[in-house]
């Protein structure tokens, strides 16, 4: 037997997976819609306050889903470090 060689785990021994679940993914997608929808909102709520109809509207949509976009990103790429961390010897 090689010394060098790790014994392999049975799926048993892996209680936490490497990567982020199905269940994260798909909450980091919902906070993506819901990011957009209240800046759309406030928005509009902007343009109806001041007339400015639709230039709030347009510029918080984009700020909503930059800002969202930039959150996800820095959530996969704490969870890519973990993950690297985590295989590192």
């Amino acid at each position: 037997m090689d010394p060098e060689r790790k014994p392999e785990t049975s799926r048993s021994d892996q209680s936490q997976p490497d990567s982020m679940s199905g269940g994260a993914m798909a909450g980091l997608g919902l906070q993506f819609a819901i990011s957009i929808l209240l800046f759309l909102l406030a928005g509009q709520w902007l343009d109806r306050k001041l007339g400015t109809s639709p230039l709030f509207l347009i510029v918080c949509v984009f700020t909503g889903a930059g800002a969202s976009f930039y959150s996800i990103y820095r959530k996969l790429m704490e969870q890519q470090r973990r993950d690297d961390e985590r295989r590192k010897p």
